[in-house]
């Protein structure tokens, strides 16, 4: 699946205690959870990430982008873009909090995703079918919910579950074990995840249908799926409003993934590293 997550702005209020947060925030030294308000980011970073995908065109050698990220949160209502997030950009609503739970409902969660031209690909010759594969990026906006677990400062557990309604591509759930550690100045975190895919989901990413199917890209119709990940990262205070950030990520992918004629390797790796002005 796609690593870079693209964005979206939408709105809804409920009342409540707002408790959101995106685990990359908590085991990155987030703000208070508990407290209305929010932080925003804007900086520049270099990332780097492996050719999992013959669609990609982001893998390769280091790449500078632009760093956009924030949080904000009102009387439960909460809106999340969190930079190093693996869980794209969400919108939702606290249902209930405590000072170690947290449950949400997750109105909107957009992820990166692939699509293919609306045209029958039956009317298509080998060439024409080689290229309709080759799709153009697109959007996975889903809802759900979260949960989240807290122990102290320390350590989050979250596990979390979406479903595609904008084009119906299934479901996506994810599980994850985060510590964070501060040596002087130097705030550390691991984190540790389990991630599932729907049938649905790996067939409307890395399948091919008959009609589709070309010499190139043979049929290929895959199950549903886990994949499990470990995320190293480190953050920095530069001043009292510049911070340095980076991060390593590895997921080893199922070969329901793998299987793909799509597939270029059996892992994904992603490396950022940042600076940022943060008001």
């Amino acid at each position: 699946m796609r690593i870079l997550w693209l964005f979206v702005l939408t709105l809804s209020i409920l009342p409540g205690t707002a408790a959101a947060s995106d685990i990359a925030s908590s085991v990155n030294g987030g703000s208070n959870r508990l407290a209305d308000g929010g932080d925003f980011e804007l900086g520049m970073s270099v990332y780097g990430v492996n050719q999992i995908d013959v669609r990609q065109t982001d893998s390769g050698t280091a790449q500078l982008s632009l760093l956009v990220s924030g949080m904000y949160q009102y009387k439960g209502m909460f809106v999340e873009m969190i930079h190093q997030s693996q869980d794209g950009v969400n919108l939702g609503v606290n249902l209930w909090s405590s000072e170690d739970w947290s449950f949400d409902l997750l109105l909107a969660n957009l992820q990166g995703s692939w699509s293919r031209p609306d045209v029958d690909p039956s009317t298509l010759d080998e060439a024409g079918r080689n290229a309709y594969l080759l799709s153009e990026d697109s959007l996975y906006i889903g809802a759900g919910f979260r949960a989240t677990r807290y122990w102290g400062d320390n350590y989050v557990f979250q596990y979390r579950l979406v479903s595609d309604y904008y084009d119906d591509q299934g479901i996506q759930s994810s599980a994850r074990l985060g510590k964070s550690w501060q040596v002087r100045n130097w705030n550390f975190h691991v984190l540790g995840s389990v991630g599932y895919s729907s049938a649905t989901l790996n067939r409307y990413l890395f399948g091919v249908s008959k009609e589709e199917a070309t010499e190139l890209f043979p049929e290929y119709h895959p199950s549903s799926s886990f994949s499990y990940g470990m995320e190293l990262g480190v953050a920095y205070p530069l001043s009292e409003s510049f911070v340095f950030r980076a991060m390593y990520c590895f997921n080893v992918l199922s070969k329901e993934v793998t299987d793909s004629p799509f597939n270029q390797a059996g892992y994904a790796s992603f490396f950022n590293a940042s600076i940022s002005y943060v008001f």
